[in-house]
């Protein structure tokens, strides 16, 4: 996590939702968010492969601008976005043999938020490692198509 984000009291996070599921990003590696009606914009939700409920496939949710080293990238995700302080004590690394088993290198942690019975699972993802689709706008001399990994 980057230190800038992170002191004695805690980590800010921007949190949102992609499919059933509750995810965040550093927010210093988030750039921006805006809305979008572009139905073809490119679903966070895909690149991870996670299913979409029917709900969430019909929101057209909000694009966050995510930085990354190979160069800024937007995708879609589902409302609701929060910008969150979070204690980073209670982030919890991957256990490891849900490390060794998981395919997605961009998952970083989780954290458990509430309590039972209304707690919930946090997926902490590390923005830069996200896969990145190859697009038209990725598709020119200048700059060279990246594949999703």
């Amino acid at each position: 996590m980057d230190q800038q984000a992170t002191d004695a009291s805690g980590i800010d996070l921007v949190r949102f939702r992609v499919g059933a599921l509750t995810l965040a990003v550093e927010r210093t590696k988030v750039l921006g968010m805006r809305e979008t009606q572009d139905p073809l914009a490119p679903r966070l939700a895909d690149l991870l492969q996670i299913p979409a409920s029917a709900s969430a496939a019909a929101t057209l949710g909000r694009l966050l601008e995510f930085d990354h080293p190979e160069g800024p990238h937007s995708l879609r995700v589902d409302e609701p976005v929060i910008h969150w302080r979070f204690p980073a004590s209670a982030l919890r690394p991957l256990p490891p043999l849900l490390a060794a088993r998981q395919s997605l290198a961009c998952v970083r942690a989780l954290a458990c938020v509430g309590h039972p019975p209304d707690d919930g699972l946090i997926i902490v993802l590390d923005a830069w490692k996200l896969p990145r689709l190859v697009t038209e706008a990725d598709d020119d001399s200048s700059n060279p198509p990246i594949s999703p990994r």
